[in-house]
């Protein structure tokens, strides 16, 4: 009896391949797209409401703060949340974490000053943050094999597409006049407390919209609930065919060989993990890739946050008469203006309502030319990355060609005598972001199985350090030293050029048969 069952049992992968691709895989993959995208907004969309939130009186450095703060959440809790979705579930981590970001982003609307504005949405973000793996996992985990990575690609794609939705909610949110008082909190509400409200609702939806889909089935059966996943797999199957559950042919299921370490504790399991990477052969490739993966995201983030905050000075200065010059000479002019319009020092004593021009200024506004200019670049890069996902032999060319173009656009913005071009070299050196799904890809190639969630988990751990690290040296550097900043960061991203010099080169093989999906 327990031979003809073991040879009616079929293998995990070709049962839920039987289960096709259809209406459920794709709403699966539009939804967890969707929480990908409203984790970036309000990821994102944060530095949007620092920006706008004169009523605090927010210092650079405090700017500065409460913009990296969240990455520090997700620096975090990256392991908790695995361990919560590896031993609970995907879709229960989801859930869990989406409802409870949505209520702590919206606490923060009513927050009293900086310091409790910072810690709340600390805690959001260490929420939220479980949805950067858990939605990956849970396609991963639920549709077939052909489609797994076009799915992949399409959430990357939206996530790239994050800052720029920011923006247009951001736009009209602030673009609204009202001032109530909340007198038993102590607080004004306006524009900006509702924009934190607005920018947290799509990650509200996502945890609402999760809750209708099915449990990971290989998370089931790797728990041993085989029964259950085979269930999931007839729900899906009926709902992917239009037909009945019981036209399902399989009868039980063979997850293959359970490798697992539960005698182990989480510690010595996590250090028995992460040796392999730092010891002879993978040493020295673990650390270029990590240098590499760390210049990535210092670059584009921590410049990407401050974009908004250094746009808007260039446009205030642009718009108050001075229209020649780079972004740094724009910034460092001290210009007084007084709606807009420019006025001498020697009067300004006699004019009232008169604002300086400085990095702590405040209009509580996103200027339009910022809006647009996060719009166009953000849907650009996602586009470029589509393409780029269709080059998988032209890795390493693509990779140093992105890096040396960030490089070169650095420097260029010291360079332009025009405030246009200077901007659009801005917008260029952050352009390191296309790269982070090139390196993603060596992570899979260039290591065993048995290491690649962890490098993959560790890489992103280095990287949201040197983003936190990243936004406070630019927030003190820059509109003090700004050519220099400038001079100095383009170098750091000239040296990882010479690292990803000495990877691998791509490997092209004609006897492979590789399609584009």
């Amino acid at each position: 009896m327990t031979e003809d069952r073991k040879t009616e049992a079929t293998p995990f992968e070709d049962a839920l391949d039987k289960t096709g691709n259809g209406v459920y895989n794709i709403l699966l993959v539009l939804v967890c797209a969707w929480i990908l995208l409203a984790i970036g907004i309000d990821l994102f969309g944060f530095s949007l409401v620092v920006a706008s939130a004169c009523d605090l009186e927010l210092t650079v450095t405090q700017k500065g703060i409460l913009s990296s703060l969240p990455f520090v959440g997700i620096l975090l809790v990256s392991y908790f949340w695995g361990y919560v979705s590896d031993t609970r579930g995907r879709r229960f981590s989801l859930v869990l974490s989406l409802q409870s970001a949505f209520v702590l982003s919206c606490l923060t609307s009513v927050s009293p000053n900086w310091l409790f504005l910072g810690l709340v949405k600390f805690f959001s973000v260490c929420f939220s943050c479980a949805a950067n793996s858990a939605t990956y996992t849970l396609v991963g985990e639920s549709c077939v094999l052909r489609v797994r990575s076009k799915y992949m690609l399409l959430m990357t794609c939206l996530l790239l597409l994050a800052p720029a939705a920011a923006a247009v909610l951001t736009y009209p949110t602030l673009k609204l006049d009202f001032a109530a008082e909340l007198t038993w909190l102590g607080v004004v509400f306006r524009p900006w407390r509702l924009l934190i409200v607005v920018l947290a609702v799509p990650s509200g939806i996502g945890g609402i919209a999760i809750y209708f889909f099915h449990e990971s089935p290989k998370f089931l059966a790797n728990c041993g609930r085989k029964e259950e996943a085979l269930d999931v797999m007839k729900s899906i199957y009926a709902i992917n065919q239009r037909c009945s559950r019981d036209d399902f042919k399989v009868k039980s299921l063979d997850v293959g060989e359970e490798t697992s370490k539960r005698d182990m504790s989480l510690l010595r399991s996590m250090f028995a993990q992460s040796a392999p990477l730092f010891d002879p052969p993978l040493r020295w490739r673990t650390f270029q890739l990590f240098y590499i993966v760390a210049v990535v995201y210092i670059t584009n983030n921590s410049f990407l946050v401050w974009l908004p905050q250094i746009f808007s000075l260039v446009m205030l200065s642009m718009e108050s008469g001075h229209d020649e010059g780079n972004i740094c000479s724009l910034i460092a002019r001290k210009t007084i203006v007084n709606n807009l319009t420019e006025v001498q020092f020697s009067n300004s004593t006699a004019v009232s309502n008169v604002v300086e021009i400085s990095p702590d200024s405040c209009l509580g506004v996103i200027e339009d030319n910022v809006i647009l200019t996060l719009i166009a670049s953000q849907s650009a890069f996602s586009f470029l990355n589509f393409i780029i996902s269709y080059l998988p032999n032209h890795r390493r060319v693509v990779l140093l060609t992105i890096l040396s173009l960030s490089s070169a656009s650095g420097i260029c913005c010291n360079l332009m005598p025009e405030p246009v071009a200077s901007v659009f070299f801005f917008v260029v050196f952050t352009c390191t972001c296309l790269g982070m799904g090139i390196l993603a890809s060596y992570f899979v190639d260039l290591y065993p199985t048995s290491c690649r969630g962890m490098v993959a988990c560790l890489s992103i751990m280095v990287g949201r350090s040197c983003t936190f690290i990243g936004i406070n040296a630019v927030g003190n550097l820059i509109f003090s030293h700004c050519q220099v900043t400038f001079y100095l960061w383009s170098m750091l991203v000239l040296s990882s050029v010479v690292a990803a010099w000495f990877l691998p080169p791509d490997r092209v093989k004609l006897d492979v048969k590789t399609t584009a999906i």
